[in-house]
C-alpha cells in the first residue's frame, strides 16, 4: 500500500532548513530551473519533501550559518532532513548509463566531496576512498559482505576483509585497518562503501578520476605533484619501452609513469607487464599510493619494502636501465646522496645545494645502460641561464649528446601548480653524441578545462610525436610551424654560441623568417611571431626575477 508524500509550504520548509522565508523564497528565483516546483494536491499547494530534501542535499551550509554541533561542511538537506525525519539516502540509486567522466562527477565526486569537505584529515579520508577503492576490485566476494554491512558491523567487517590480503597491497591499504571505530569513522565508512558500490566503472578509471580529483580539490602536493595522464601517457611514446625493458622511476611519485609504461608494453604484447618495472618513492604516502595504483591495473612494479629514510635522497644506480621516467620534486629545497653514491664524481658537473634540477637530470642520465634514454620533467627555467653552474652543466650535457629533445608545455598543465614546465628526452652519455637537438613549442597543444587547467589534445600529443620520430628516423621535415604547433632543431655549436640556453623558442624564433611588404602594415603572422616573441621574454624575466626573490628571502632568514 502506498502512502501519499507530504506537502510542505514555505514557511515550513523555512523552518525545517532553519532559515528565513525570505531566504527560500530567494532560492526558488536564483534558481529557477531546478528548484522544486510547487504541487497543488486539491485546495493543498506545497512542495514535495523528497524533492526539496534532494535540492537542498547540493547547498552547503556557510560557515557563519552553522548551528552548534553541526560541522563544516553540513548541508542543508541533512538539516532538513534531520528536522522532518527524512531519510537520509545512500548516494544515488540508478545504474550507471556508461563511464563518462560528466556521470562520474555528478555520481562519484559530488558526494565524495561533501564528506571530504567533513573530515578532518583530508589526507586519511583520500587514503581511505582509494584503499576501498583497491579492495573492492581485488576481492570482490569481501566487497559483497562489507557492502551488506551495517553501521555496527562495517568496522569489523572491512578489517577483516583486509586481513585477508597479501602484501605489499595490505601494507598499502593499513589505513583501513586504523580506520576509527567511533560512530563518525562508522558512519564515514558506510558512506564510501555505499557511493563506491553504486559506481559501475572499471576500478582503473576510477582510481585514475579520483588521484585527479583530489589533486584538484587540495591545490598543492604534499610531496609530489600528479602527471597528468595525457603527458604520462606521451613521454612513455616518445621514449618507447619494448618488451623486455627495463624500466625505472628514481623518484615514483603516485606511480603514474610507471603504470603507464605497464599499460603500453601490455598494447604490444596483449598480456601482463613484459617487462621489469621498478621505482623508488620519497614517502610513505606517495609508496602507498603507487602501490595501489599498480594493484588495480594489474601492473606489476617492484617499489621496494617502502621509501626511504630521508625523503630527500636522490636515488642514482648507475648504468642498468634502458628507459628512465621522472617528474622529481624539483622545488626541494634540501637533498642528500646514498652513501654510496656520494664517492663518485657528478658526470657534468656538481650541482647547487640550493637547487635540485641538475642533480635529478645527471641521475637520470647515469641510470641509463648503452641504448638507453629518458624522459624527464623538468620547470621551464631549468632551460635557461640562472647561475654559472648550471649553465655548465647543461653545456657539458649537450656537448656530450646527453640531451636529445626538450619540449616546452605551457603553466596549469598540473593539477597542483601553475608552473610552466618542460620534459626533456636524453640518452646514454656512451652511445654517438648527437650533432643537434630537436626543440618542440606545445604550449598551444592544449585546450582549456576549467577557468585555468589546461589538458593536452591528442592531436597535440601525436604531433609532438611525429615530429620527434620522425626527426630519429631522418624523415621529418624541419622546421615545422602551424598555430599550435612548432618544432626544429640545433646544432651544439648554435646552442653553445647561444650559451646553452636551451628554450624552443630561441631556435624557433631566428627560424621564423616572415616577409613582409614595406609599403603595408605587418602581416597577421608578424604580429604572431613578434608576441611569441615577447611572451617568451616576459616569462624567461618573470621566472628569472621569481628565483631571484626566493634567493634573497633564503639569504635575509
Amino acid at each position: 500500500m502506498s502512502t501519499v508524500e507530504q506537502l510542505m509550504t514555505k514557511d515550513e520548509v523555512a523552518h525545517a532548513a532553519a532559515v528565513t522565508t525570505q531566504a527560500v523564497s530567494n532560492w526558488a528565483r536564483r534558481h529557477p530551473k531546478n528548484f522544486p516546483q510547487l504541487v497543488r494536491r486539491g485546495s493543498q499547494v506545497g512542495y514535495l519533501t523528497s524533492a526539496m530534501a534532494a535540492w537542498l542535499d547540493g547547498r552547503l551550509i556557510p560557515r557563519p550559518a552553522l548551528l552548534p554541533g553541526e560541522p563544516q561542511g553540513t548541508t542543508y538537506g541533512e538539516r532538513f532532513r534531520s528536522a522532518v525525519g527524512y531519510p537520509v539516502p545512500p548516494a544515488t540509486v540508478d545504474p550507471m548509463p556508461a563511464p563518462a567522466a560528466e556521470s562520474l562527477d555528478e555520481r562519484l565526486w559530488s558526494p565524495l566531496e561533501r564528506l571530504l569537505r567533513k573530515s578532518e584529515v583530508p589526507a586519511v579520508f583520500e587514503a581511505i576512498v582509494l584503499s576501498l577503492l583497491c579492495l573492492r576490485d581485488a576481492s570482490p566476494v569481501d566487497w559483497a559482505a562489507i557492502s551488506r554491512s551495517s553501521i555496527d558491523t562495517i568496522h569489523g567487517v572491512v578489517r577483516q576483509a583486509w586481513q585477508r590480503q597479501a602484501a605489499p597491497l595490505s601494507t598499502a591499504t593499513t589505513v583501513l585497518r586504523d580506520a576509527p571505530a567511533t560512530v563518525y569513522g562508522r558512519h564515514q565508512l558506510l558512506n564510501i562503501v555505499r557511493i563506491l558500490s553504486d559506481v559501475r566503472t572499471p576500478g582503473d578509471k576510477v582510481f585514475e578520476y579520483l588521484l585527479d580529483q583530489f589533486a584538484r580539490f587540495r591545490h598543492s602536493s604534499p610531496d609530489e605533484y600528479l602527471v597528468p595522464a595525457g603527458l604520462a601517457s606521451l613521454m612513455v611514446r616518445m621514449v618507447d619501452p619494448v618488451p623486455g625493458s627495463r624500466v625505472h622511476d628514481p623518484c615514483c611519485g603516485l606511480g603514474n609513469l610507471l603504470v603507464a609504461a605497464g599499460k603500453h608494453m601490455t598494447r604490444m604484447t596483449g598480456s601482463g607487464s613484459p617487462a621489469a618495472l621498478t621505482g623508488r618513492a620519497a614517502t610513505a604516502r606517495t609508496w602507498s599510493l603507487a602501490t595501489m595504483n599498480a594493484a588495480i591495473h594489474g601492473v606489476r612494479i617492484d617499489l621496494g619494502d617502502g621509501p626511504p629514510s630521508d625523503p630527500g635522497e636522490i636515488d642514482a644506480e648507475p648504468g642498468r636501465f634502458d628507459v628512465v621516467l621522472l617528474n622529481p620534486p624539483f622545488g626541494m629545497r634540501n637533498w642528500s646522496l646514498p652513501t654510496a653514491r656520494s664517492a663518485r664524481p657528478w658526470p657534468y658537473g656538481e650541482p647547487s645545494p640550493h637547487n635540485v634540477t641538475m642533480a635529478w637530470l645527471q641521475a637520470a642520465v647515469e641510470a641509463l645502460a648503452p641504448g638507453g634514454r629518458a624522459a624527464v620533467i623538468m620547470p621551464y627555467n631549468a632551460t635557461f641561464a640562472l647561475t654559472v653552474r648550471e649553465r655548465e652543466i647543461r653545456g657539458a650535457m649537450v656537448e656530450r649528446g646527453a640531451v636529445r629533445c626538450v619540449v616546452a608545455l605551457p603553466s596549469h598543465l598540473f593539477r597542483e601548480t601553475t608552473v610552466p614546465v618542460t620534459v626533456w628526452i636524453l640518452a646514454h652519455p656512451g652511445d654517438t653524441a648527437g650533432e643537434k637537438v630537436l626543440f618542440v613549442d606545445a604550449r598551444g597543444a592544449t585546450r582549456k578545462i576549467g577557468p585555468t587547467h589546461r589538458v593536452l589534445t591528442e592531436p597535440g600529443c601525436q604531433a609532438v610525436l611525429d615530429a620527434y620520430q620522425g626527426w630519429m628516423n631522418k624523415t621529418a621535415v624541419l622546421p615545422i610551424a602551424t598555430e599550435d604547433f612548432a618544432a626544429t632543431t640545433a646544432t651544439v655549436t648554435e646552442i653553445r654560441e647561444r650559451s646553452y640556453d636551451l628554450q624552443p623558442s630561441t631556435y624557433l624564433n631566428q627560424r621564423r623568417q616572415v616577409v613582409t611588404d614595406r609599403r603595408t602594415s605587418p602581416t597577421l603572422p608578424a604580429l604572431r611571431s613578434n608576441l611569441a616573441r615577447l611572451d617568451d621574454e616576459a616569462r624567461t624575466a618573470d621566472l628569472t626575477l621569481d628565483l631571484c626573490l626566493e634567493r634573497l628571502v633564503s639569504w635575509t632568514r
